[in-house]
């Protein structure tokens, strides 16, 4: 009966201990995708740990590989956020990027997370969600902002449009507005619902901001009404 007993009571002991690792959440929250450890080079990684059942002055964050890079923590709530860096040379070496979540009363690794890393394309503007360099005119009238995106990436710091200018121009028609923010003004669709099919209508002088960053200036759109 006691060897019954012992054996309920290393399952439950082991049981606990997973439940505790089980129960720790790590994410980038500058990746789209939540459930991932992915850090994008040369980018804004922000790692975030939320341990349940502790509170975040009970644990300590720790760099494993000199591949990952981890600034000086910082606690809001009962999340702990660290800034991250990660690098892999030329040759593709020293792959690992492991980072080790530590008891800071014990210094035991309560849990080791391992990261990936990927690249960041080059970053567009776009008329709403319209991809390409055509669209139907019913389609480019139906959307109502301009977006910035990282094409086929999970990147998703947030940077956001602070002015534009919008050019159109057509055998009995054209004009050239300045725009402010994201939104596309009632005029410009005016002009983009009268010019005729096969016109081309600008995007230029598209500047985008993001939080800590100078503004900057990205590549035109030009988009041909069918």
């Amino acid at each position: 009966m006691k060897q019954l007993f012992f054996c309920i009571g290393i399952i439950l002991l082991s049981a606990t201990a997973y439940a505790q690792t089980d129960s720790i959440y790590v994410w980038n929250k500058w990746c789209s995708k939540k459930d991932t450890t992915l850090l994008f080079i040369a980018g804004n990684n922000m790692i975030q740990v939320y341990c349940h059942g502790m509170r975040p002055d009970e644990i300590k964050l720790k760099s494993l590989d000199n591949t990952l890079r981890i600034g000086a923590p910082e606690v809001k709530g009962d999340t702990t956020s660290v800034l991250a860096m990660p690098y892999i040379d030329k040759k593709g070496k020293n792959k690992n990027m492991r980072m080790a979540i530590l008891n800071k009363k014990t210094n035991k690794i309560i849990k080791t997370i391992n990261f990936s890393c990927d690249s960041i394309p080059k970053l567009v503007a776009r008329v709403g969600r319209i991809q390409g360099s055509e669209a139907a005119r019913n389609d480019i009238l139906s959307q109502t902002v301009l977006n910035v995106v990282f094409p086929n990436s999970l990147y998703s710091y947030p940077y956001r449009i602070k002015q534009y200018v919008f050019k159109i121009s057509y055998p009995k028609g054209g004009a050239t507005i300045s725009a402010n923010g994201i939104f596309i003004p009632k005029d410009v669709l005016q002009e983009i619902k009268d010019a005729p099919a096969g016109t081309i209508a600008e995007f230029t002088n598209i500047k985008v901001t993001c939080p800590e960053c100078v503004t900057r200036t990205l590549d035109d759109i030009k988009l041909k009404i069918r």
